[in-house]
Formats: structure tokens, C-alpha cells, sequence
């Protein structure tokens, strides 16, 4: 069974300082807790999240502030090396030529369920993404934020002042069409099959304008190297992570989580079990590993801790713990060599 795509926080970029500077920050829980995200999430965008989530966010932002160009202007809030390991390692590329392989090799470091394409044709370059997974939500502006990083990365090698013969999106023409041609500088296609860069194919031997400095360069061997990092390949680790994700607010409840992949509980609970688990177990796993962590490696109170995992009093928790480990919180805590076992 194939795993909801996932991606990393840091597709939302400045998006909570935009929210704030123009509704305040009442606007970013407003947005966030709308979908079901946790708000802290912001301050950590290193972050795993579905990708369904992140698309419905950058949709209810645009919403919020009734901007119908939002990814656009997300888009040219960010630097393409904002998103991460990954596309560092396409900027390192020597050419264009490589800057478009590389995308294709690198995009599954960085998020699941989307890919890069390119193809050649009567002299023209396709340099095109889209989302794979039949998403709905979000989909204009998340391909509108993307593009407009390909663009800034196209012009480390073929300038500032150049501009594509053409982009091509898979959404339908909106009304405020020529607003978008001018936004992204170039003549702009509807209804394609794919969203994309398309320009002159005598430009993909162009050389960066400015190499990146040895010291800075992200190898293959480098992006191999975070591949434990890399999205959930399976309904279990996916929902791990959902559960990891979700103690950011202290909240544990299936219903939630199964929000977060656009699924009811009970449709969740089967997927689990097609893997032979159960959320249940998932929830009291992933509880018990920061549990271990939190009171092997801080200062906090078992109390607060066992607050922060959504148990509502320290009795339960402790029974949990003790049925996990054997031990109560605080003896584990003050036999430190009990955390070599674990």
C-alpha cells in the first residue's frame, strides 16, 4: 500500500511571517489550527508533514488574506536553497543540463508523492513538476510557489534579466490571468499536462554564473547521508510521524491524525492493519521513545512531560511507562545506565 506523500515544513517558508505582518498573529493560529497543524510547527520547519497538509495551509493562508497570488508571492519570498539539503545539491550543479538531472534524483530527499520531469522537443526544454497524488487542495498555489524557485534557479546561470519562452500549468485559466503572465514574466499555458519551465535547449550548457564555494557544495554522498530523514514510505511510518507531528500540541486522538491525511479513523485504522498494526500501538511507541529521551536528557518534571505526551495525569503515564520499560519514570531517571538499554 502506497504511503501518503509527505514533505518537510520548510515548503512554508516565510508563510507565518506573511500571515502576521498583514493580519496579525491571531492569523496564523487561525490558519494553522483550521487544518489541524500544529502552530509550532513554524519555528520548526525542519518538521515532516503530509503534503496534503502543507497545501491546504499555503490554500487557507491565501484564503485569510483574500490574495489570489499568494503562492506567487510565497514563491518570491524565498530563496530556492530555503527548501533544503536537496536542492543545495541541484544549485551545486556545474550547468543547466545538471541542474535538471539533479532535480529529478534529488526531489525524493525532500518529499514524496511529487516529481520532476524534463524533456526535449524542436529545440525547447521542459523543465516541469507536479504533484502525483490526486490532491485537490491547494494545488494553483502550490504550483505557483514552486515554479517561481525554478525560475530564481534558472537565473543563477542564465542571469537576472532572463526570461523562459514560456509557462505551462495545470490549472485552468483564472480571471486574472494577465496579472499572472506579468508576475512570472513570461507568456503562461493552461490546462497542460504538467506545470513548467520551458525555454531555448542551446541554453542547457550554461555554467553557473557564480559557483558555489567548495566548503558549500552538497554532494550525493551528503544527501545520502540525511536519507534517514528522508519521507515515509509506508502507512506506519507515515502515521508515526502524524503522531510525532501532533504531540507538538499534545494531541494523540485518531480522528485528528486521520484528518491530516484527508481519511476518516476507521479508513486509517484498516490501512494500519493491512501493515499489521494498530494507531494505538503507534501512539504508546512513539510516546514511550520521547518519553525515554525526555527524561533521560532533560531537566523537566515527569508531571510536565507527561503532560506534553497527552496523558491527562502522571498515574497513567506511569502505568504506561512501567508496561513499557518495567520501571517506573522515576527510578529510570535516576539509574541513568538503564538508557543504554533503550
Amino acid at each position: 500500500m502506497t504511503a501518503p506523500s509527505f514533505t518537510i515544513a520548510r515548503g512554508l517558508g516565510p508563510l507565518p511571517r506573511m500571515l502576521e505582518a498583514a493580519r496579525g498573529t491571531p492569523a496564523i493560529a487561525r490558519v494553522f489550527n483550521a487544518e489541524g497543524v500544529p502552530v509550532d510547527i513554524a519555528q520548526d520547519q525542519n518538521r515532516k508533514l503530509p503534503l496534503r497538509s502543507l497545501m491546504a495551509v499555503i490554500e487557507r493562508a491565501a484564503s485569510e488574506l483574500g490574495d489570489e497570488f499568494f503562492g506567487i508571492g510565497l514563491g518570491n519570498a524565498m530563496r530556492p536553497e530555503d527548501y533544503g539539503p536537496a536542492v543545495k545539491y541541484m544549485l551545486a550543479a556545474g550547468d543547466v543540463r545538471t541542474l535538471l538531472r539533479r532535480s529529478m534524483r534529488a526531489v525524493g530527499y525532500q518529499q514524496s508523492g511529487t516529481e520532476f520531469s524534463v524533456s526535449v522537443s524542436n529545440g525547447s526544454v521542459w523543465w516541469g513538476y507536479r504533484v502525483v497524488e490526486a490532491i485537490e487542495v491547494g494545488r494553483r498555489h502550490h504550483a505557483d510557489h514552486v515554479l517561481k524557485p525554478m525560475l530564481a534557479g534558472l537565473r543563477r546561470y542564465l542571469g537576472n534579466a532572463w526570461a523562459p519562452l514560456r509557462i505551462e500549468v495545470e490549472y485552468d485559466r483564472p480571471r486574472r490571468w494577465r496579472e499572472l503572465e506579468e508576475a512570472f514574466g513570461a507568456p503562461v499555458v493552461f490546462g497542460a499536462p504538467t506545470n513548467a519551465v520551458v525555454f531555448a535547449s542551446g541554453l542547457l550548457d550554461r555554467p553557473a554564473l557564480v559557483p558555489i564555494p567548495p566548503k558549500q557544495v552538497i554532494t550525493l554522498r551528503d544527501l545520502r547521508q540525511v536519507a534517514d530523514e528522508q519521507p515515509p514510505r509506508n502507512q506506519v511510518d507515515a502515521t508515526r510521524e502524524i503522531v510525532r507531528l501532533r504531540l507538538m500540541d499534545c494531541a494523540v486522538d485518531i480522528d485528528g491524525a486521520a484528518r491530516l491525511f484527508g481519511i476518516g479513523a476507521r479508513t486509517l485504522q484498516r490501512r494500519l492493519a493491512h501493515e499489521n498494526r494498530t494507531y494505538r500501538y503507534l501512539v504508546e511507541q512513539t510516546r514511550m521513545e520521547r518519553a525515554l529521551d525526555l527524561i533521560g536528557e532533560s531537566s523537566h518534571s515527569i508531571t510536565s512531560i507527561a503532560l506534553s505526551l497527552g496523558y491527562s495525569d502522571i498515574a497513567s503515564f506511569t502505568r504506561a511507562f512501567q508496561r513499557w520499560t518495567g520501571f517506573s519514570p522515576s527510578y529510570y531517571r535516576r539509574e541513568p545506565e538503564l538508557s543504554r538499554g533503550y
